[in-house]
């Protein structure tokens, strides 16, 4: 069952936990600004932007907008390593979900708990850590959900040969940060949406998204494959009174570069149906 067993290093849809590290911490608002010279060197290693260009002064309402590597790396840097490390852990990544299905996994997240510098920076934006899909749709919703993260299920009650019903009752796991972080983390992800994937707005609703294009590891001989990538979308919506949350992901997508151009249309279609199925009213006119 790839959903509860398929661990994969999510990428960029990662950055929104990095930024809520950093928001819930008050040690960045949304409008901090930070000059973004392209890269950013430490020890021997440089990471770059993932289209290789420098931004300039960019705010962190931009830094996801754009998908800046080295504006997560500036957000991580500012909440600390161990902030960064805690919060990864209080979004449930590197622990089992506890939904009731059998072998169940956990991602891996050794890498934020190994005190080295560069395994931190590469896991602000999603690398060097995997997650399954079911941990990342948990975390995304518990941003939705005013910061608190909750147990998943899929079994809504039992019904016994005597006729009697046991209800599962939602079960919260902890509150992974304020409700106020979450509600600024959520006005960030609707820029996104609104000023970074046109493909994925939808006239009259405030919807909440993140796309991540992820390397592979190659397994046998270190690094990453060349030129086969990960492609998902998280989001959510009504953005600031959530019904319903969406993670879409392709393995090694051909002829589409960015997960913003392969899954974009797809996730506006899946909302758009799911949002007139349950006649969800707009929250604009």
């Amino acid at each position: 069952n790839a959903a509860i067993q398929g661990v994969f290093e999510p990428g960029s849809v990662f950055k929104p936990f990095t930024m809520s590290a950093a928001l819930d911490t008050k040690v960045l608002s949304p409008s901090t600004a930070y000059i973004d010279e392209g890269e950013v060197k430490i020890g021997g290693y440089t990471i770059r932007n993932f289209n290789n260009q420098a931004f300039g002064k960019r705010t962190m309402t931009e830094v996801l907008e754009k998908s800046l590597n080295t504006g997560a790396v500036f957000a991580q840097r500012s909440a600390g390593k161990d902030v960064f490390k805690n919060y990864v852990k209080a979004f449930g990544f590197g622990e089992k979900t506890g939904v009731e299905l059998p072998f169940v996994v956990a991602g891996n997240i050794l890498n934020v708990n190994s005190g080295i510098v560069i395994n931190y920076a590469t896991a602000s934006f999603g690398q060097g850590i995997s997650a399954t899909p079911l941990e990342l749709i948990s975390a995304i919703s518990a941003i939705a959900n005013d910061g608190k993260l909750m147990r998943p299920y899929v079994v809504d009650k039992l019904i016994y040969k005597d006729g009697s019903e046991l209800k599962t009752e939602p079960e919260a796991v902890r509150q992974a940060i304020s409700p106020l972080a979450a509600n600024q983390l959520t006005a960030m992800l609707v820029s996104v949406v609104r000023n970074g994937f046109d493909k994925a707005r939808i006239p009259g609703y405030f919807i909440a998204g993140k796309t991540g294009t992820a390397q592979i590891p190659d397994l046998e001989n270190g690094g990453y494959l060349d030129g086969v990538f990960i492609h998902s979308f998280v989001g959510y919506a009504p953005a600031f009174n959530s019904r319903f949350a969406i993670l879409l992901k392709i393995d090694k997508p051909k002829g589409i570069t960015f997960a913003a151009d392969s899954l974009s249309p797809i996730f506006k279609e899946l909302t758009e149906y799911i949002l007139n199925y349950y006649e969800i009213p707009p929250d604009e006119k």
